[in-house]
């Protein structure tokens, strides 16, 4: 273990020791890099709150509709099985189509499910899930290869992590705004209001696109879309395959989180639906601070490998701590919880990405971005489903979150597995 960690100080002590916020600002506030990153932060974060709107709806949707709100789960296992498809196919679309086409295709396609949502019909549902799903399986192979190349190296995870956080943000403004339109106007009017800003935003973000698209390929065939490629590409390297294997059970306790968090609070411990949703919002803003945060320090003091192992370990201790909610905690103590879980069990992903960007062969940082989310997208299918049937089984919540703070336990060890001392000085 100490020359693991000596690894990593190694590393770090190779990075310059004058890395000042001023510094961070004189290299990432250019057109190059800030134009490319607040429209795929735009996008990310909007796509994303239209996922987690309909977690943060369930209490009340789930009535409607006429299904249990635990099968939530379900509905997530739909949605993340339709984005492992799509994000496999984006790595090849994007080099066709240019990042931003596609990120519109996403906007579009997310407004379509929020709309088949708000119907209020369980097959109806099903296909919103599949909607969403495929548009929010292409925004982060879009992403990536857009700012792996616009991102000066040494900032690589710190710009990742400032995109990744629009997962979180998006969750922020779902926990929110979504409660209080639904209270004001009914949840599906709520609904209906972000799938026009959805739309609204597909065509702000057009006038990018002739900077950002700049090495799009018209002539490329869509014949040429392989979904097979990118999962070798993960397979056959072994730095890859034990990252994603991490990847994999981060994910799946992440999205527990993110489906079941509102549900527990409110159907569980009793709080009312709008103090649910603030502490949910609290959730997300931790994650928004701990994803920019972790990618700021791994530019300087420890590296993204070691991150990831610590981030694992405390996002089991904090579990434990969530476990024992009861009514009368103070809900000042509720919140300061959600935001320390929320800044690491949501604080992986964009330092994961970044590794996949650094690792991956020149030219196919997409196609790497989508075989690597096929297998972790594979997590968050598989885990809130096993996850809402063990709390029916078990009559609680107790157990089932024992399960997923052992799994983030196990995330940290797949990292550790990850180490090979060429790996640290690997070039992009």
């Amino acid at each position: 273990m100490r020359r693991l960690w000596g690894r990593a100080n190694q590393r770090s002590s190779s990075l310059p020791r004058n890395i000042q916020p001023t510094s961070i600002l004189r290299e990432l506030l250019t057109p190059t890099v800030l134009i490319p990153l607040l429209a795929m932060l735009a996008v990310q974060t909007l796509t994303s709150m239209a996922d987690l709107t309909v977690p943060v709806l369930a209490p009340e949707a789930a009535a409607d509709i006429g299904v249990a709100a635990t099968l939530i789960g379900t509905w997530i296992a739909a949605l993340y099985g339709a984005a492992m498809l799509s994000g496999l196919a984006a790595g090849s679309l994007v080099p066709r189509y240019g990042a931003v086409r596609v990120g519109q295709g996403a906007l579009v396609l997310s407004a379509i499910g929020l709309g088949l949502f708000v119907l209020a019909h369980p097959l109806l549902a099903l296909a919103s899930a599949l909607c969403l799903g495929a548009a929010y399986g292409t925004v982060n192979p879009a992403s990536s290869d857009v700012l792996a190349r616009h991102s000066p190296v040494r900032w690589r995870a710190f710009v990742f992590s400032v995109k990744q956080s629009g997962v979180t943000l998006g969750g922020a403004l779902a926990g929110a705004i979504t409660p209080a339109l639904a209270a004001q106007f009914g949840w599906q009017t709520a609904g209906l209001i972000l799938a026009g800003v959805l739309l609204a935003l597909a065509l702000t973000i057009q006038p990018t696109r002739a900077r950002i698209d700049d090495n799009r390929d018209p002539s490329r065939l869509a014949a040429k879309v392989s979904i097979v490629a990118p999962i070798r590409l993960i397979l056959s390297d072994r730095l890859l395959r034990w990252l994603t294997v991490a990847a994999v059970l981060y994910s799946g306790v992440q999205v527990c989180l993110f489906s079941f968090l509102v549900v527990y609070l409110a159907g569980s411990i009793g709080m009312p639906l709008t103090v649910a949703g603030l502490a949910y919002a609290a959730f997300q803003g931790g994650g928004i601070a701990g994803r920019i945060f972790w990618g700021m320090i791994a530019g300087g003091a420890i590296s993204s490998r070691w991150l990831l192992i610590l981030l694992g370990l405390a996002t089991a201790a904090c579990l434990a701590v969530v476990g024992l909610f009861v009514q009368d905690w103070p809900t000042a103590a509720v919140f300061a919880v959600a935001v320390v879980l929320g800044g690491c069990a949501l604080g992986w992903n964009g330092l994961y990405l970044s590794e996949i960007a650094r690792l991956a062969p020149d030219g196919r940082v997409g196609e790497a971005t989508g075989g690597a989310q096929f297998f972790f997208f594979a997590g968050a299918m598989a885990v809130p489903p096993a996850f809402g049937l063990l709390v029916d089984l078990s009559s609680g919540y107790d157990i089932p979150f024992v399960v997923i703070a052992v799994m983030s336990v196990c995330a940290s060890i797949a990292v550790a597995l990850a180490n090979d001392p060429a790996s640290e000085t690997r070039q992009e």
